[in-house]
């Protein structure tokens, strides 16, 4: 069907752009006396987006490209309930957090090469994120998933990602030359990534004082320079002396963030990982708003709700969620499309047809 070559199409060009720009995303994870945060920044031309309850127990089969990849495809039943951050359509997000407390975010990676076709089940780097929320709570499991799922292969950039549980473990996940690479534990002293190689941002690091090398940190809205002000802004924060560690990220984001209004910072996010809520505020409205994840029912016989990330309010915003229909899904997706470049051509009628594939899954 059409629609599965939609959501290749996204995946490689949705990368390829942020790419080709200086802007980009930044992630990192602060440690505050062992109640885990995690904060992103997403960078993009478009700002509209929903924020989505995904439940558990649904049946789902990726989203297949037979031209480019022979298969077999991804199917799967979701364990945990999830909140994502959605812009080209539902179950396709670019990060969030599931009831277990584990976190997945993504950046652009030039240097990203996807594995060849073998006999593990494909699926999209975008439907990667949520097949990662809606089977795993611990940080090691995602690791491990990669001897059972693969993403489809393609040529461009790509994504790679930064993952955290509610103990605190944390994970850089890239694919390099066709394979899985990661950054836990001690080969992980800096928890951020931006839109370089985890290795690449090390060694650019120790060139700058406290970090081993003699130039000051210096604003840049570079990757490299990025990251460099994030390991700064983490190495300095004293739980015992500074403010809330919810607020320090922020702080953090908007040191690292693009104020542009055509190319920047649309979204910032803060999950205060530990309990389960979840901060945000939007370009347009800088009011920061809050979810809590334990305030959902996320069984799948009851209706998935959706937030318009940019309603006009401040506070807890679990009530103002409403039931999702597909209409919403096709707004969102239309909006998207025809708002980005390389995807604007993509006739209405394949278009509903990406909309309704949210409808293909079944509650098990």
């Amino acid at each position: 069907m059409q629609r599965r070559i939609i959501l290749l199409t996204v995946c490689i060009l949705f990368a390829c752009l942020i790419s080709q720009t200086s802007q980009g995303c930044t992630t990192f994870s602060l440690d505050h006396n062992g109640h885990p945060i995690f904060g992103k920044n997403y960078d993009w031309h478009l700002e509209r987006g929903l924020i989505i309850i995904n439940k558990r127990g649904v049946s789902k089969t990726a989203l297949e490209d037979r031209k480019k990849d022979p298969g077999p495809f991804a199917h799967w039943t979701s364990k945990y309930g999830s909140l994502t951050f959605n812009q080209y359509g539902r179950e396709l997000p670019m990060g969030g957090i599931n009831e277990a407390g584990l976190v997945v975010e993504s950046m652009s990676l030039r240097a990203t090469k996807y594995p060849a076709p073998d006999a593990r089940p494909a699926l999209g780097c975008l439907q990667w994120i949520q097949y990662q929320l809606d089977h795993f709570g611990k940080v090691e499991e995602v690791i491990a998933s990669d001897s059972r799922v693969r993403i489809h292969p393609h040529e461009g950039s790509g994504i790679h990602f930064l993952v955290m549980d509610r103990d605190g473990n944390c994970a850089v996940i890239e694919f390099l030359n066709g394979n899985l690479a990661y950054y836990a534990q001690e080969t992980l002293p800096i928890k951020a990534l931006t839109n370089s190689t985890y290795s690449d941002s090390l060694a650019y690091l120790k060139r700058y004082k406290g970090f081993g090398g003699n130039q000051n940190i210096l604003y840049g809205s570079q990757s490299l320079d990025r990251f460099v002000r994030t390991a700064n802004m983490l190495k300095k924060y004293d739980p015992k002396t500074q403010m809330s560690p919810v607020n320090y990220a922020f702080d953090i984001l908007a040191n690292v963030a693009n104020p542009s209004a055509s190319w920047g910072t649309k979204w910032s996010i803060v999950y205060d990982i530990q309990n389960l809520r979840v901060y945000f505020r939007t370009f347009t409205d800088t009011q920061i708003r809050y979810v809590d994840l334990q305030s959902f029912n996320f069984s799948c016989q009851a209706p998935v709700k959706v937030l318009d990330i940019d309603l006009d309010a401040s506070g807890d915003m679990t009530e103002s969620f409403r039931d999702y229909t597909q209409q919403m899904n096709l707004d969102l997706i239309r909006h998207s499309f025809k708002g980005t470049s390389f995807l604007k051509s993509i006739p209405d009628n394949r278009l509903d047809e990406l909309s309704r594939y949210p409808e293909s899954t079944l509650c098990d």
